[in-house]
C-alpha cells in the first residue's frame, strides 16, 4: 500500500491503479501535435487514448487570482509572443490566441483548471505541476469539483507548502522531488502530510537514486517512484541520459527498460503509446501480468 494508513480513503484511487497496471505512465502536458495544443483537454484525452494513466498538467495564477493550465515560460512557442502570462488577467488571458504545430492560429482557448477538473472528474488521476506557490486556491477547486482523490500534488518543500499541508483537514496526495539520501530522510520525517511517493532526479549513474537499493529504501516509506523519462534537450539528465530520446533511437530496453528494471513505479514520458506498448511486454517477462 503506498501511502500512511490513516489516508487510506484519499489514497485508495492511487493504490487502485497501481494495484492493477503495476508501473503508472504520466503523460507530459497531455500529448500535443497538429491542432493539438500541450496542456488542454483536448492533449490530456489523447494522452489517455493513448495508454496514459496520470496527466501531468502545469498551471498558472493570472494577475486577479484564476488558474489556468500553462508552463510558463513556453509563451513565445505556445503565442509566438514574448510574454508573461502571468502578468495578465483573466480577461487578457481568455483572449490570447494559441499557435499550432504549424504556425497557425487556433480558436481553442488557454484552458482553465476548474474546467480541467469537472471534465475529468472520477476518471483519472492529474499531477499538478507549478503551481506551488498557491496551493490554497487550487485546493479551493479541487474542494469545488470534489476531486481530491484524483489530485498529486507537487511542489518543493518549502516552509510555506509545509504549513499549508500540515494545516489544511483534507490530507491532499502530495509529492516532493528528491536527489539524495538525506533528502528523503528529511520528508520522511514530516508529519500530517499525505506523502505519496517522490520524484527523483539523477543526473549521473554515481547519484544516490541510481542505485536499486536507494530506491527500495523509497519503497519501504510506502512511497511510489516517480522517474522522468523525459528528453527537454540534448544536455539536461533525469535519469542519468536513460530517457525518451535514447530508448526511441536505440531500443526500449536501453532506456525504458533501465527505468523499469531500477524499480520506478510511473514513469513521466512524452511518448505514452510506445513506453505503453513496451510496459505490456516487459511486465510480461517478469511474471507480472
Amino acid at each position: 500500500m503506498i501511502g500512511k494508513e490513516n489516508y487510506r480513503s484519499i489514497n485508495q484511487r492511487l493504490n487502485h491503479l497501481l494495484e492493477e497496471k503495476k508501473v503508472l505512465l504520466a503523460v507530459h502536458r497531455g500529448s500535443a501535435a497538429g491542432n493539438i495544443i500541450e496542456n488542454t483537454i483536448p492533449a490530456y484525452l489523447a494522452s489517455l487514448k493513448m495508454g496514459g494513466d496520470i496527466l501531468e498538467a502545469d498551471v498558472v495564477l493570472s494577475k486577479d487570482k484564476k488558474i489556468y493550465h500553462f508552463h510558463s515560460g513556453m509563451e513565445p512557442k505556445n503565442f509566438q509572443q514574448n510574454i508573461d502570462i502571468q502578468a495578465y488577467t483573466s480577461s487578457e488571458i481568455n483572449q490570447l490566441v494559441y499557435i499550432n504545430d504549424n504556425l497557425e492560429e487556433t480558436s481553442y482557448p488557454v484552458e482553465k483548471l476548474e474546467t480541467t477538473l469537472n471534465y475529468f472528474k472520477g476518471k483519472c488521476l492529474i499531477n499538478i505541476d507549478r503551481g506551488w506557490n498557491f496551493f490554497p486556491e487550487i485546493c479551493a477547486l479541487i474542494e469545488k469539483t470534489q476531486t481530491a482523490d484524483q489530485i498529486l500534488l507537487k511542489g518543493p518543500l518549502t516552509e510555506e507548502v509545509v504549513t499549508f499541508l500540515q494545516a489544511s483537514p483534507v490530507k491532499y496526495m502530495f509529492m516532493p522531488k528528491v536527489s539524495t539520501i538525506s533528502e528523503l530522510e528529511q520528508i520522511t520525517a514530516l508529519e500530517e502530510i499525505n506523502i505519496v511517493g517522490v520524484e527523483i532526479k539523477v543526473v549521473e549513474e554515481t547519484d544516490d537514486f541510481f542505485k536499486e537499493e536507494n530506491i527500495q529504501k523509497i519503497k519501504e516509506q510506502q512511497l511510489f517512484v516517480w522517474v522522468n523519462a523525459l528528453t527537454m534537450d540534448d544536455q539536461k539528465r533525469l535519469f542519468a541520459g536513460y530517457d525518451d530520446n535514447r530508448s526511441i533511437l536505440e531500443g526500449e530496453e536501453s532506456g525504458w527498460g533501465v527505468i523499469l528494471a531500477k524499480g520506478a513505479n510511473v514513469i513521466q514520458t512524452d511518448w505514452p503509446a510506445l513506453v505503453a506498448e513496451y510496459r505490456k511486454v516487459w511486465l510480461e517477462k517478469q511474471g507480472q501480468l
